[in-house]
């Protein structure tokens, strides 16, 4: 398994961070389908973090996305992004 996790410098509360990822997941399922985003998706979200499997093309354009949107409304240097691969599996 691989994951992205995000760290906002700034407090955002849940539902906004949820919202965000949310709006990612709908992008996805408009490209993929919505039966291939419900199978391969997967996510947690919390104050000002979030974390995202990475490991399909539906996991990677939803981290995509999410990206974007946080760049867009608060600025490249606003946030953190790792690539953690599980090697345990």
């Amino acid at each position: 398994m691989q994951v992205c996790r995000f760290k906002l410098n700034e407090k955002l509360s849940w539902e906004r961070m949820d919202e965000l990822i949310a709006f990612a997941v709908i992008s996805a399922e408009c490209t993929f389908g919505q039966a291939k985003v419900r199978l391969n998706a997967s996510y947690l979200t919390s104050d000002s973090k979030a974390v995202i499997d990475v490991s399909s093309a539906v996991g990677e354009h939803i981290a995509e996305i999410f990206t974007g949107l946080l760049i867009k409304d608060y600025g490249e240097q606003s946030f953190t992004v790792e690539r953690v691969r599980d090697e345990s599996h």
